[in-house]
Parts: C-alpha cells; structure tokens; sequence
C-alpha cells in the first residue's frame, strides 16, 4: 500500500509536469503551431512504440521472475534496443517524412528530424524502467517519472529565457527532457551489478520469444490509439490537432492515475503462482483505481470550459465541448488498462491481439466516415464508441478464457475496505 500511495503522489506531480509544459507549448505556439508540434512527435514516437517488439515487458517479466539472469535480461534489452532504433530511425528518415509531412514547413521537417532523437530515448528508456519495475525498485522509478514531467517544463523555460521560442526550441526541450529516462535506469542498473554487454543467443530468443507474444497486440494498440491524429493530421487543418491534443490531454488526466496503478499491480500479478490469487489481485487495483477515476471525471466534467480558458488561454476555450466527449471513454480506457495487464500475467496474450485488432477496424471505419463530416466532434464520438465496444470484448474474452468474471474485478470486498483504512491511517499519522 506505501508503494500506491508513493506512485499516486508521484503521478499528481507528473501531471502537474505535464500541465505546465503543454500549457507552455500551447501558449507559446498558438492552436496551429501546438498542432504542427503534435505531428512532429507523432511518428518518430509512433515508430519506437510500434518496433519495441515487447521487449520491455520481457524485461519487466524475466526480472520479475528472475527465469534469466539479471546481465542477461540487460544485454539482450540494449543490443536488441540499439538495433530496432536504428532500423525506426531509417524507416521514419526515408520512408516517412517524404510521404507524410508537407515540404512548405521547413520549420516542422526540421523539428520531425530532430526528434529523431526520441526514438532511441524511448526504445531503451522503456526496456531498462521496465528492467527496474521488476526489480522491485518503484522509488527511482518514480523519480524517472518526475524527472520527464518537470524537465521538459524547465527546458521550455530555460530556451524561452534565452529568447528561443519556436517550434524548434520547444521540440528541442522534448528531446533533452527524455535523455535522463535512459540515463538513469542504467547507470543504476549497472552500479548494482545487473548491466552486461555480452549477448546470449538463448536469453535472447526467449526474451523475444515473450515479446512477441504480446508484440502484436501492442503494434495494434499504438496504431488504434494514434489513427486519430494521423487521420486529423490528413484531413484538418493543423490547429484542429492543436484542439484535439490539448483536448485529449485535459480529458485524460485521470488516465495518467490508472495506469500507473496497473504498473503496480502487472508485477505483483505476476508473482501469484496461483491463478485465484492472481485475480484478485487485479480485482484489488481495478476497484480502487475506478472509484478515483470517477470522481475524478466528475470534477473534470464540470471544470472543463473555466480550466481551458484560465490555464490554455482564450484560444482554446471552444474545446470545452470536445474535452467532455472524451471524458465518457475514460472509464473503458482504464478497465481495458487491467485487463490487458491480466491477459500479460497469465501469459495470454493472443486475446489481446484479437480484441486490438478488432478495435482497430472498428476505430478506423468510424473515423473514417465520420471525421470528414463532423470534424473534431465526429472523432471524439469515435474515441468513446470504440474504447466502450473494446472492454466488453476484452472482458468477454476475460472471463472465458481467465475465468475473470464481473464479481471478481468489480464486487467491492473486505480487502478493499482494510486496504483504504490502513492508508487512511498511514495518512493521518503523518
């Protein structure tokens, strides 16, 4: 419980990170430069998700578990990291920019191949935290998580002191925010005697043996819940993805709660050997995490215009509407958090594939219809529709298949009720 509360304090701080450095980039770049910043991240970050291959969460399930060696699960994540990196890196220089970026922004082409850089920054930053998670080590952890949110506000505001302020410099600050995410992971891996450089072929096929199992389902999650902004991207003009990024961001600030939760709960799942024990466990996290996802919404819902226009300025105010569309997919987006942490723990993972892939034809036929005609509202009725139809899948599939039944995840039982008074107490003594 010391672990929760430490990691939910920990996520109201990286939210506030991340609420000052997108209400800078916002005010700073206007709707329409706020938009050509989003497309700028949107596919060097869209291709190291999409090449990860897994290979964080093998790094977090041979840690965990210690099946390998700790030098193994360490020289397989950088050697096979550095080289899916490099092949992102090429893809997105020579595959993607001359095809998806209009040549009539210098500006933006610069910022796209700049952040480049990020690829490497999150292929290995997320295999070593991930490597850290299942060590146990939830405190650096957190403090990598802290360290990302206020860096890139601090790096905005350095630059903007020295009088840079454009897409460039904002970009830029995103970049030198992420190096610490793989510095720090490894330097304290390595201290503690868990860094290796010597590849074993064994290690490696069964790492990637893992990875690939749950690659699929991954490479569609990233691709369904990013169609939206390559869509808008083709169809609006730029500052519709500035609304819809600051909309998004607003709308899923509870989000940001669930899953650092569920990062919680995925290793300790993951050590029940017993399959009862590993439900519960899952039911536990989910309960708690859905009882402050809705108040949360709550709040949110009613503050939606004030908070727009007091924190992202004038120009943003007319979002308001589109940010309480969003909120009604937060509660599926957070169920379908733990039961894809389920799916992983039991080492199931072909359902989650089916159900992304479902999802995605789903998502992609909605939007494709309904972007054109209703814009950004008709996008946001698609974000809802598809997040709500994907857990009752998910949860269908759950049940049959991990014999999670409805009692499991959500009746309120007498762990929850000791669980909350034990904080409660903790809380107060301090």
């Amino acid at each position: 419980m010391k672990t929760l509360i430490l990691t939910l304090l920990t996520t109201l701080l990286v939210q506030g990170g991340n609420f000052a450095s997108g209400v800078l980039a916002a005010r700073l770049l206007g709707p329409e430069g706020r938009g050509d910043l989003a497309a700028a991240q949107l596919w060097p970050t869209t291709l190291a998700y999409m090449l990860l291959l897994g290979l964080n969460d093998a790094a977090l399930y041979f840690s965990a578990t210690a099946k390998l060696k700790d030098r193994q699960v360490f020289a397989t994540g950088l050697w096979s990291g550095l080289a899916v990196s490099a092949v992102a890196i090429l893809i997105c220089w020579f595959g993607v920019v001359p095809h998806v970026y209009p040549g009539d922004k210098p500006e933006l082409l610069q910022a796209v191949f700049l952040l480049l850089g990020l690829i490497p920054c999150h292929i290995l930053g997320l295999i070593f935290q991930d490597m850290l998670r299942g060590k146990g080590m939830l405190g650096l952890w957190n403090l990598i998580r802290i360290t990302l949110a206020l860096g890139y506000p601090l790096a905005i505001a350095a630059l903007w002191l020295l009088g840079e302020r454009g897409l460039l410099a904002v970009a830029g600050a995103y970049l030198l925010a992420h190096l610490p995410t793989v510095i720090i992971p490894v330097v304290a891996l390595v201290r503690r005697g868990w860094g290796g450089i010597k590849p074993e072929p064994e290690a490696a096929r069964e790492m990637l043996a893992y990875g690939g199992r749950i690659y699929a389902s991954g490479l569609i999650y990233q691709a369904n819940s990013r169609i939206d902004q390559w869509l808008i991207q083709t169809y609006l003009p730029s500052a519709a993805l500035g609304f819809y990024m600051v909309a998004t961001s607003v709308s899923q600030i509870p989000v940001t709660l669930a899953y650092s939760v569920a990062q919680i709960a995925f290793p300790r799942a993951c050590a029940e050997s017993d399959p009862a024990a590993r439900g519960a466990v899952v039911g536990l996290y989910l309960r708690l995490t859905l009882a402050l996802m809705i108040a949360a919404s709550g709040v949110l819902w009613l503050i939606a215009p004030l908070f727009l226009r007091l924190v992202f300025g004038a120009d943003y105010a007319e979002a308001s509407d589109l940010v309480r569309w969003l909120i009604l997919g937060i509660l599926p987006l957070t169920i379908r958090e733990f039961l894809a942490l389920a799916f992983k723990a039991w080492n199931r993972t072909l359902a989650l594939s089916i159900n992304e892939g479902l999802t995605l034809a789903l998502n992609a036929g909605l939007l494709l219809v309904l972007l054109p005609i209703y814009g950004l509202n008709g996008a946001a009725f698609s974000f809802v529709a598809v997040r709500w139809a994907q857990v009752l899948v998910l949860g269908a599939l759950a049940w049959k298949h991990l014999h999670l039944s409805p009692a499991t995840l959500f009746l309120p039982t007498a762990q929850d009720g000791a669980m909350l008074r034990q904080a409660w107490g903790k809380l107060r003594r301090r």
